[in-house]
């Protein structure tokens, strides 16, 4: 009898000793996730925006020589043998953005000054190469670019701020410490007949493209 009561009191011992070190463990892991109390976190905003700050232009597939990087609008045209692509960057120096910063939110901000005749869907890609005002057609086909960050639908209504989120982008840039070239915006639904949408550019006496960062460091 004392033999059994001893077998089950070194049982309930063992049990006990498991439990313990499963928890323990468990605490272990868990703890990587635990704030210390030693860090501060500082949240902020960053409006890039104005001739200083911003680059845009477009390019004509058939006006391939063409260059329209002080024109006070940029457009975007779907046609068979007639697209259009715009370009804008910003310079991201402006903020003074450590490399250990992140970007919570980045908001592309573009006013569409003219629609187009219907409601057409935007495509928005990283550019990874530089490039400048005088960019044309011959010279974009050159560039290289990233896959394709979002799209956004123009709408048919006049005169409209169009709100665009490139924070994959943007926190990329801002962690790799790297250049920032921009985006490429066009249009690529299949379509004959010609669909423009015009832009507000930077060279414009208002309505300038303009890049919301909120960010923390």
């Amino acid at each position: 009898m004392k033999t059994l009561r001893r077998t089950l009191v070194l049982l309930a011992a063992l049990s006990t000793f498991g439990a313990a070190a499963g928890y323990a463990a468990t605490l272990s892991v868990g703890s990587n996730h635990l704030w210390d109390g030693t860090q501060t976190l500082t949240k902020n905003t960053c409006t890039l925006t104005g001739t200083t700050q911003t680059t845009d232009t477009f390019v004509e597939q058939d006006h391939a020589p063409n260059t329209h990087g002080t024109e006070p609008t940029f457009n975007v045209q779907s046609a068979t043998g007639k697209a259009h692509w715009a370009f804008v960057s910003f310079d991201l120096s402006s903020c003074n953005l450590p490399a250990t910063a992140g970007a919570d939110t980045a908001t592309l901000s573009l006013r569409l000054n003219t629609k187009p005749a219907q409601d057409r869907v935007l495509t928005v890609k990283p550019v990874t190469a530089s490039w400048s005002e005088s960019l044309n057609w011959t010279s974009a086909q050159t560039l290289t670019y990233g896959a394709a960050t979002t799209t956004f639908h123009t709408g048919t209504t006049n005169n409209v701020t169009l709100s665009i989120p490139v924070t994959i982008d943007v926190d990329a840039k801002i962690k790799s410490a790297s250049a920032n070239y921009g985006w490429r915006i066009d249009d690529e639904g299949a379509i004959s007949a010609t669909q423009t949408s015009t832009f507000a550019s930077a060279n414009g006496a208002s309505n300038r493209p303009t890049l919301v960062i909120s960010y923390e460091k």
